[in-house]
């Protein structure tokens, strides 16, 4: 039975777990000026403000990328890169054989994306990502696409995303991540909210468990347990999460 919002904000202790783009933030081909939805912004800062509240943006931007993108101020919410490879309270380095494979699959990317207008290589600490979003030609989207399912990609874990498909050195998933957080902060109650290929691996994580809600944003073949449709709605959510937070807190406060 699929937990509501009103019955999952009366839990003692609170985790709520948000994707980025996609979620409380729409698309753009400036992957630095991207409409942040309003609604989603004011209701987390607010959630983060709850007593027994915990709430992470778990993106798979790299994590100085998305400190630049998204201003949290002086609120207390845990920012998570890369799928959950940057975790800045745990940090990790790279070896130097993981460096010298990221090199390789940059340059081999490289020779893809050279000559065609619109597409590029992005650097990640533990990425390498190829987008092809702002590619308007689609015969040229085939090609990147073709070459890309040769390329050699042995040692590193390949995910398709929207318009991009990433190499990562780090075997670490939004799965991996939100278990061992989760095991490890002992929440009663879970909100994970997602919309991209690299949430359903949060979404499976969470599936059979009871004190999960997973929320998929938009259409396709999910493992979460409810949808919503768009960002927009995703807002109506996150805002009517943060009322019934607040109005839980308020009667613990006066002991109703």
């Amino acid at each position: 039975m699929t937990l509501t919002i009103e019955e999952i904000a009366k839990t003692k202790k609170l985790l709520v777990v948000s994707d980025f783009d996609g979620t409380i933030a729409g698309f753009s081909k400036d992957a630095y000026n991207v409409p942040i939805n309003q609604k989603s912004l004011k209701a987390v800062k607010d959630l983060s403000q709850q007593a027994d509240t915990d709430v992470v943006i778990l993106s798979g931007r790299h994590l100085e990328g998305l400190k630049t993108v998204l201003d949290l101020g002086q609120y207390d919410i845990t920012m998570v890169g890369s799928h959950g490879s940057e975790d800045s309270s745990r940090p990790r380095t790279l070896t130097p054989e993981e460096v010298a494979r990221l090199a390789k699959i940059e340059a081999d990317l490289e020779k893809i994306v050279d000559g065609i207008e619109g597409a590029f290589v992005e650097i990640k600490p533990f990425h390498r990502v190829l987008h092809f979003i702002r590619v308007s030609d689609k015969n040229k989207v085939q090609e990147i696409l073709d070459q890309a399912a040769h390329v050699d990609s042995s040692g590193l874990k390949v995910t398709n995303g929207k318009s991009i498909i990433e190499y990562s050195i780090s075997s670490t998933t939004k799965g991996t991540w939100l278990k061992e957080y989760v095991d490890r902060t002992e929440p009663t109650g879970v909100i994970f909210l997602g919309d991209d290929t690299t949430d359903e691996h949060g979404f499976k994580a969470l599936e059979n468990d009871d004190r999960a809600l997973t929320v998929k944003v938009g259409e396709g073949d999910t493992a979460a347990k409810t949808r919503v449709d768009d960002v927009d709605n995703v807002g109506i959510f996150l805002e009517k999460l943060a009322y019934h937070r607040m109005q839980y807190a308020e009667s613990v406060r006066l002991g109703i």
